[in-house]
């Protein structure tokens, strides 16, 4: 590279050349033969005088000063529609409110409640009902014990008629409703 180009850059970089000294770097790096680095302040250059080119339009300063004059639009909010806003709000609230106390009043119906006023009589009466759910445990049981001999091949057809004393076994289990007693 040229000394009066390394001379001529250094002040160039330095922001210390005159529009002349520019000029002449200009002349001098596009007469320069063709380096890495010349090639990239060609490209630099190049860069600069086609941004120098560009120009406004003539319509660029009444864009803008339309743009200046031209009013904001203001928001116009009336009371109404502020009203219908805000009162769907609080209706919503007014509902999930009003369901949640009615749910709460549902759940407290539920509570269970003692049935006994002492805690012997409701063990004697547990005691009552497991007893007779037993004995009605008990007769079907027999009833199906006597089913379970019809698989011995060698007792034959004598199992079948066991099925219809099995079928009587279980009618007092049919005939207990635990839902009709009362504690």
């Amino acid at each position: 590279m040229d000394s009066r180009i390394e001379q001529l850059l250094e002040k160039y970089w330095a922001a210390e050349t005159s529009i002349q000294e520019e000029k002449e770097l200009k002349e001098l790096v596009a007469k320069a033969d063709n380096s890495e680095e010349m090639d990239e302040l060609k490209a630099l250059f190049g860069h600069f005088q086609s941004e120098q080119a560009i120009s406004l339009g003539d319509d660029f300063d009444q864009e803008i000063l339309s743009m200046i004059e031209a009013k904001p639009e203001t928001k116009v909010i009336s009371m109404a529609m502020y009203f219908k806003q805000y009162a769907s709000i609080a209706a919503a609230v007014l509902v999930l409110v009003t369901s949640s106390y009615f749910f709460m009043q549902q759940q407290k119906e539920y509570e269970q409640v003692d049935t006994f006023d002492s805690p012997e009589l409701a063990l004697q009466e547990l005691k009552k009902q497991l007893l007779m759910v037993s004995n009605y445990m008990n007769i079907g049981s027999s009833s199906l014990d006597a089913l379970g001999s019809m698989s011995k091949m060698d007792e034959g057809m004598k199992g079948l008629r066991y099925m219809g004393d099995a079928a009587r076994g279980m009618e007092p289990i049919g005939k207990m409703n635990i839902l009709e007693k009362k504690f």
